[in-house]
C-alpha cells in the first residue's frame, strides 16, 4: 500500500491563489506558495522501495519450548536494496493466542543499504501450537511525504510448539543393574559389602587376589547388593489443578506433567522401575475411568502410552461421565470431594494401582483438600510420597490468599511426612530437584 502525503494541498493552493486573483489580495496569492511548495516536495522526492529489498529472519530461544518456559524472540531487519531507508518501522505477528512478557514486538529505525538492526522481545506460552503470522512494515521518505506499507512472512521459524514429550527416554526397563536401593545382602553389585571363601563356579572377576597372594587361599568379594526401586508418578490433572497465575502462563496440571516427564527421564536412566498415573483422566488408549495408568510391566509400549496420559494430562482431557466431579465437594476433606477428584470412592482405585512397596512422585499444584487425603492414604498404606508442587496462584489480592491455603496444605504434607517441593515459577524444575532431593544430578 502506497500513500502520498499533501496531495489535497494542490486544492488548497488553487483555491488560495484564485482567491487571491479575484479580490486582489497579494498575500492570499503568497500564501497560496505554501502548500504549493508541501506539492513541489513530495513530487520530486521518490517512495522507498521495501517489497524486494528488505528481509526480515526470526529466530527463537529455545526452538522446543517446554510450557510456561521463557522464549526470546529475535528479529533481523537487514536492508538489502541500493538506497537509504530514512524511516522503516516493524511490527512482529505475535500469534494472537498468547501475550508478551518482556520487551515490544515494534521496532523501527533507519537503514543504510547493506546495514541491519535487531529487535527482541520474550513471550510465554501455555502447551500447544502457535503460528506467527506475517511482520508488518511501513517506510516513509526523508520528510515523511510518502508512506509505503506491506506484510512480509519472516524467514526462519514461524511456528512452534509448547508440549509435554516423554519420546526420548529410552524405552529398554529394566532391573538387571544396581538400582537406588541398597540391601543388607552379599552379592553382584558396585559397593563393597564383605570377603568369603571361594566357592568353585564364582566369577574370576570377583575373586580377591590380594588375600591370594598374601595367604595363598582363594576369597571372593561380596558387594552390597543394590536393587531397582519401584517408583509411581502421580500427575494431578482434576479440574481443580486447571488453574494458572495469568492468561498467558501454563495451568498447574501442564506444569505437573512438564515435571512427570522430567521425574521419569531421570529415574528410568537411572534404572528404576517406573509406573505413571494421571488423576482426574480417562486413560486416553484404553477409556478406563480415572486415574489414566501405564505400568512399568507394559514394556515397550509403556513410553508411548505414557506420552498420551502426559498429553491427556496437560490438556486436562477427559471423560466428565467418569470423574463425578462436583465443585461444591473439592473445596474440603470430606471424603466425598476425595471421591469426586479420584473417579473412585476415597481414593481406592488409584491406591490399589501403587505397586506394594513402591515409592510415590506427587506432582500436584496442590489446590485443594482432598489432594491431602490422598497423600495421607499412601503413608498409611506405608508408602514414601515426594510432592512436585508447581505454584500457580496469581499476583493479585485474592491469590495471596489462595498462596497462603496452599502453604498451610504443604506444611500439612510435611507433617504426614512427605518430601514437599515447592515449584516456585522462576526456578526450573531440575535446580528444584537437584537442590531439594539430588535426583536432578
Amino acid at each position: 500500500m502506497r500513500i502520498r502525503r499533501f496531495s489535497g494541498f494542490r486544492a488548497y493552493a488553487l483555491l488560495l491563489a484564485a482567491t487571491g486573483v479575484l479580490t486582489g489580495t497579494y498575500a492570499l496569492i503568497l500564501a497560496a506558495g505554501i502548500p504549493l511548495l508541501f506539492v513541489l516536495t513530495a513530487a520530486v522526492t521518490t517512495t522507498p522501495a521495501i517489497d524486494d529489498t528488505v528481509t526480515v529472519t526470526r529466530e527463537l530461544t529455545p526452538e522446543t519450548p517446554s510450557p510456561g518456559e521463557s522464549i526470546a524472540v529475535t528479529l533481523t531487519i537487514e536492508n538489502t536494496g541500493a538506497s537509504t531507508i530514512p524511516d522503516l518501522r516493524v511490527v512482529d505477528g505475535v500469534p494472537p493466542e498468547i501475550g508478551v512478557t518482556d520487551g515490544s514486538p515494534r521496532s523501527g529505525g533507519a537503514l543504510r543499504p547493506g546495514d541491519q538492526y535487531t529487535a527482541a522481545y520474550t513471550i510465554s506460552a501455555d502447551r500447544g501450537s502457535y503460528s506467527f503470522e506475517p511482520v508488518t512494515l511501513r517506510a516513509r521518505n526523508t520528510n515523511g511525504t510518502r508512506l509505503v506499507e506491506t506484510t512480509k512472512t519472516a524467514d526462519g521459524i514461524d511456528r512452534f510448539e509448547c508440549r509435554v514429550t516423554i519420546e526420548d527416554i529410552p524405552v529398554q526397563q529394566t532391573t538387571a543393574y544396581a538400582g537406588q536401593l541398597a540391601t543388607d545382602s552379599g552379592g553382584p553389585g558396585v559397593e563393597f559389602h564383605a570377603t568369603r571363601e571361594y566357592r568353585p563356579g564364582d566369577p574370576v572377576t570377583r575373586v580377591d587376589w590380594r588375600t591370594y597372594a598374601k595367604t595363598g587361599e582363594l576369597a571372593t568379594i561380596e558387594f552390597r547388593e543394590q536393587h531397582a526401586a519401584h517408583i509411581t508418578v502421580l500427575i494431578d490433572s482434576r479440574r481443580t489443578a486447571h488453574t494458572a497465575a495469568n492468561r498467558n502462563a501454563p495451568t498447574g496440571a501442564t506444569l505437573s506433567a512438564y515435571a512427570a516427564t522430567i521425574a521419569l527421564e531421570v529415574l528410568i536412566n537411572e534404572g528404576h522401575e517406573v509406573s505413571l498415573g494421571a488423576l482426574g483422566v480417562a486413560d486416553p488408549e484404553t477409556d478406563r475411568q480415572p486415574p489414566a495408568w501405564a505400568a512399568a510391566a507394559e514394556g515397550r509400549s509403556f513410553v508411548p502410552h505414557a506420552t498420551a496420559i502426559c498429553n491427556a494430562a496437560a490438556t486436562g482431557t477427559t471423560d466428565e461421565s467418569h470423574t463425578g466431579f462436583d465443585p461444591a465437594a473439592t473445596a474440603d476433606n470430606t471424603p466425598s470431594a476425595a471421591s469426586a477428584a479420584d473417579g473412585g470412592v476415597a481414593w481406592d482405585r488409584t491406591r490399589s494401582l501403587v505397586p506394594t512397596g513402591a515409592q510415590v512422585i506427587l506432582c500436584s499444584p496442590v489446590t485443594d483438600g482432598p489432594i491431602t487425603d490422598l497423600v495421607e492414604s499412601l503413608r498409611a498404606d506405608g508408602h514414601a510420597v515426594t510432592v512436585l508442587s508447581p505454584a500457580t496462584t496469581p499476583a493479585t489480592i485474592g491469590g495471596r490468599i489462595t498462596g497462603m491455603q496452599r502453604a498451610a496444605r504443604l506444611e500439612s504434607l510435611r507433617l504426614l511426612g512427605a518430601t514437599v517441593i515447592d515449584w516456585a515459577s522462576e526456578d526450573s524444575l531440575r535446580d528444584a530437584l537437584t537442590r531439594l532431593t539430588g535426583m536432578g544430578r
